[in-house]
């Protein structure tokens, strides 16, 4: 994808969703993480992403209004692509802290033309840790009208605390939703979680070692989702506390993982009764 124009006009801050926009305020976050292999199909889909936080139609993405056409187009002047820098040898090996900075610092000014601004960092996974570290206190106070999009093939790369603060989207978080039961499944979890009574989680993780392997990894991501949620303000804590939250987000990381290397949910919930409270 061709990097935006960075220029700036005198629009003011229009930071405020348009009216007619289907996506209401509510459910804007100003940061996404897109998990999927690297290659046309995430470049697609993180243009799309990209549109429909800028889209001014009645269903976001539309496709039709100017904005969406520039999105799709790779020419909107509002959303910038930050990836590695070419070098004489080839590619840089990291997104280094220096392209961060200069991200976030372009983030404090107003848009051009769109309400607000979207910065799509392909292969976040390739960010070292002073760029991580810079990302976040971008994304601990992000300007009211910057997005960012996380584009990354595995989130394992990526620091807890950068993890926590985005909406994961893409294939995965599809396959949560599909499963009515789970945010009741979530809710008793971190309930149990906060009440620190240890046989009360044990007894919760116990009683769901027959779930699927589809539905265990749903939970653990829906977890995650919660755990982010809460983070951010957008849920209330039920009693975790930050530390305990990074503790849980660490521990589903551990769950998807254990599930790629097809351990059964019978183990999973074992390993979460054992360890979800310290």
């Amino acid at each position: 994808m061709p990097k935006a124009d960075r220029q700036t006009s005198g629009n003011g801050d229009r930071s405020t969703v348009r009216a007619g926009t289907v996506m209401a305020e509510k459910r804007l976050s100003h940061a996404y993480m897109l998990l999927a292999p690297e290659g046309p199909e995430r470049d697609e889909a993180a243009r799309r992403l990209a549109a429909e936080l800028l889209c001014t139609g009645a269903e976001p993405p539309c496709g039709q209004c100017r904005d969406c056409r520039k999105v799709l187009a790779g020419i909107h002047p509002d959303v910038t692509v930050v990836t590695r820098e070419s070098r004489d040898k080839g590619l840089r090996q990291d997104i280094v802290v220096g392209q961060i900075r200069a991200m976030t610092a372009d983030a404090q000014l107003a848009p051009n033309e769109a309400a607000r601004k979207v910065y799509i960092i392909d292969q976040a996974d390739r960010m070292n840790a002073q760029a991580q570290n810079a990302l976040l206190k971008a994304l601990e106070d992000p300007p009211g009208h910057a997005c960012f999009i996380l584009c990354a093939a595995s989130a394992d790369a990526l620091l807890p605390t950068v993890r926590s603060r985005c909406v994961r989207t893409g294939e995965a978080a599809g396959r949560r939703a599909r499963s009515r039961e789970l945010p009741d499944l979530v809710r008793g979890y971190l309930e149990a979680a906060a009440s620190g009574d240890r046989a009360e989680t044990v007894m919760f993780c116990m009683n769901r070692t027959k779930l699927s392997r589809e539905d265990t990894e749903a939970f653990a991501g829906q977890v995650k989702d919660a755990v982010c949620d809460i983070l951010c303000g957008r849920l209330a804590d039920p009693g975790l506390g930050r530390e305990t939250l990074l503790h849980l987000d660490a521990l589903m990381d551990k769950t998807e993982d254990y599930l790629r290397h097809n351990v059964q949910p019978k183990q999973i919930f074992g390993l979460l009764a054992a360890e979800t409270l310290r």
